[in-house]
């Protein structure tokens, strides 16, 4: 395991990390929300971070280096959830036809397609693990490098293991738990709306992103350990292959992002809430990808989202500018669509909010609930954005 920042091409000399507790916020079932702050500078200026603590008042030691970029941790928020029923059209004209749990994206299935595809590009002629798992949520440890790792699986009441379903990667952030993010982001809600299976990987105790941030421990290698849980579950769950999404928050952010810049084979599109890409990223493909920020987030600095929205515009060769696509209450998103391929970059402002999952309160430090949004719902808008975007 690595203890140390390594350099990445925007986030560099990452020095030490002061880490003060601050805001603790309990999970809905009842885990410690305890949430960690910290500030470590590294030359370049881009605000970068980890989040809340995973047990109420711990702290690690740090300091602030040279440079003026704020490095931090805070927990953050979630929301509460809607979404289609199993097995309905999605977003962008379904044309009819049997759809399977997950219902049909953009472009929809042709009349009388078999089930198993669900979504437009989605299915595949592999047979579905017999004997695997059924509705509900369990723990699975899984060895990756000589390590025990841990992640939690929810699978939706509708899932019955004859038609292929898609997967969902929802990861925390810095010093955090599972527990933590899903309250957060309350994605089982909208997994049971949609006929979606959500896994919760548990990290060492950050991510490694292609980098480690100061005050951080990461495994050496969570690329590898988030793929083996994707091929983990699709050994014991009927997953289609084309339709496996993660997203996370703050360093969870990073994370999921880290997988697209490296598994764009594996993973269809990537997602991710206050937590810049670290570059140093070359996707075998173009892949699409919806990121939100808030403006008032003092743990990594809204100024943060600029940079990471436009890498992925230009590594996916987005001609045309963004266009707006959403603005309602705290939330405006534009999304470039002219991008190769036919992927999408969409990014939502949240005005008003800090270092927070919408439509949680729950904020991070420096926050507090009167940084939070109650009128954006994160999970619902991220999950109708990956259901748009299979692998081709």
């Amino acid at each position: 395991m690595v203890r140390y920042a390594e350099t990445g091409t925007r986030l560099v000399a990452l020095l030490a990390l002061s880490i003060a507790c601050s805001n603790e916020a309990e999970s809905p079932d009842g885990s410690s929300g305890g949430q960690i702050a910290g500030g470590a500078s590294g030359a370049g200026g881009n605000q970068v971070a980890g989040h809340g603590g995973a047990t109420a008042g711990s702290s690690a030691p740090g300091g602030a280096g040279a440079g003026g970029a704020q490095v931090a941790g805070a927990a953050a928020g979630g929301s509460s959830a809607a979404g289609e029923a199993t097995g309905g059209g999605a977003m962008g004209g379904a044309a009819t036809g049997s759809a399977g749990n997950g219902g049909q994206a953009a472009g929809g299935a042709s009349a009388g397609e078999a089930g198993s595809a669900g979504a437009s590009g989605g299915g595949t002629s592999m047979p579905c693990p017999s004997g695997g798992w059924t509705a509900g949520d369990q723990t699975i440890t899984l060895m990756h490098d000589g390590i025990e790792r841990v992640y939690e699986v929810h699978v939706p009441p509708a899932y019955t293991g004859n038609s292929r379903v898609p997967l969902v990667l929802t990861i925390h952030g810095a010093h955090n738990t599972i527990a933590m993010v899903r309250g957060w982001s309350q994605m089982n809600t909208v997994a049971d709306a949609n006929g979606f299976i959500v896994a919760y990987p548990q990290g060492i105790d950050c991510w490694n992103s292609g980098f480690v941030l100061p005050g951080c421990t990461a495994a050496d290698d969570d690329v590898g350990f988030l793929t083996s849980v994707v091929v983990d579950i699709e050994s014991q769950a009927c997953i289609d292959p084309k339709r496996v999404y993660a997203t996370g928050i703050s360093n969870g952010a990073m994370m999921a992002q880290k997988l697209g810049c490296d598994k764009a084979d594996v993973f269809a599109a990537v997602g991710g809430i206050a937590g810049p890409n670290g570059g140093g990223c070359n996707p075998s493909r173009p892949i699409s990808v919806v990121y939100m920020h808030g403006t008032e987030d003092t743990t990594v600095g809204y100024s943060s989202a600029a940079g990471t929205v436009t890498g992925w515009s230009m590594r996916n060769g987005c001609s045309d500018s963004p266009v707006e696509t959403y603005n309602m209450g705290s939330t405006r998103c534009e999304t470039y669509q002219g991008c190769s391929d036919g992927v999408e970059v969409a990014f939502c402002t949240v005005t008003g909010m800090g270092h927070c999952w919408p439509e949680d309160t729950r904020c991070g430090p420096g926050g507090g609930a009167e940084f939070g949004v109650t009128d954006f719902e994160a999970s619902p808008f991220t999950w109708e954005f990956f259901e748009r975007h299979p692998l081709p």
